[in-house]
């Protein structure tokens, strides 16, 4: 019976060591994979595209850049009737602070309602009073957000809100890791998975490498982002005053009624040929039948 007894053990245990090994070689390989992902997953274009549906705002989902990719620009059809909003955003700075305060309400109804869809870049600019780097609260504040879009895309909006709402109230070091789970979970994000991922600091290197490929080049021609906020509608950049709301609104419906008449336009022009080709088409039929008879 002891021999019996002993021979089980022995067995458990070579079970568990072998269930152990297992659990090992899957979190080392989790790590690796990881270790290779240079960002968040949602933000190919280094921003996480936001849209609604008449009642609730949700995020596309995309995958990870994965270790040597390059960001990819979100396509876009102005045709759609759809205004497309970019805000390359530095949660240190007050002007970016100033700008949702006075819009932030009216950007979040015009993507609810399906009006505008809103791409946010988190950026950590160089020359703020942490220097920028990757410990500094720029960075751990834009990281949170690559934290946030990573596992809880659909509530971006709420804690990029959030964290500008902070910004008057900042000291010198501003929100410490703790302190920013706090705001995120305050913000309706509640998970473990963000909450140590903020505190681990998983994207603060992520979010200076956006940074800097923001302060290279972006999308639609407006060349480097070197300051914050800069806001692009439809692809042209406000600089209008970043308190002014009604300058705000004048802006976008003058770009919004020059996108409309150009898709009219490029429409009709469209009507125009395929109309052309028909009638073309339909007399050489007739002349065809004509000569035949």
């Amino acid at each position: 019976r002891r021999r019996r007894r002993n021979r089980r053990l022995g067995w458990t245990a070579a079970g568990l060591g072998a269930v152990a090994v297992a659990v090992v070689a899957v979190l080392a390989v989790q790590a690796s994979a990881r270790a290779a992902q240079v960002g968040p997953a949602n933000t190919r274009s280094d921003g996480i595209v936001l849209s609604g549906d008449g009642t609730a705002i949700s995020a596309a989902r995309t995958t990870a850049l994965d270790g040597g990719e390059q960001p990819t620009a979100t396509v876009v059809d102005r045709t759609s009737g759809v205004l497309d909003l970019v805000l390359y955003v530095d949660y240190r700075s007050p002007d970016a602070a100033a700008l949702w305060t006075a819009n932030g309400s009216a950007i979040q109804e015009w993507v609810t309602a399906g009006y505008a869809t809103l791409e946010v870049h988190p950026l950590a600019l160089a020359g703020d009073s942490d220097g920028g780097t990757a410990q500094g609260y720029a960075a751990r504040a834009a990281g949170a957000l690559g934290c946030v879009a990573d596992t809880a895309p659909d509530s971006a909006l709420a804690v990029h809100s959030a964290l500008l709402a902070a910004q008057p109230d900042l000291d010198a070091d501003g929100l410490d890791p703790d302190d920013l789970v706090t705001l995120v979970q305050d913000a309706g994000v509640t998970g473990t998975a963000v909450a140590d991922c903020v505190t681990g600091g998983d994207f603060t290197d992520w979010a200076a490498e956006v940074t800097d490929r923001a302060a290279d080049a972006v999308p639609f021609d407006v060349g480097a982002v070197s300051t914050s906020p800069v806001l692009l509608v439809g692809g042209e950049e406000y600089t209008g005053a970043v308190d002014d709301a009604d300058a705000l609104l004048a802006f976008v419906e003058e770009v919004s009624t020059r996108l409309s008449e150009e898709a009219a336009a490029a429409a009709g022009a469209t009507d125009g040929a395929t109309d052309g080709a028909t009638d073309a088409a339909t007399e050489g039929a007739a002349e065809g039948a004509t000569a035949e008879g």
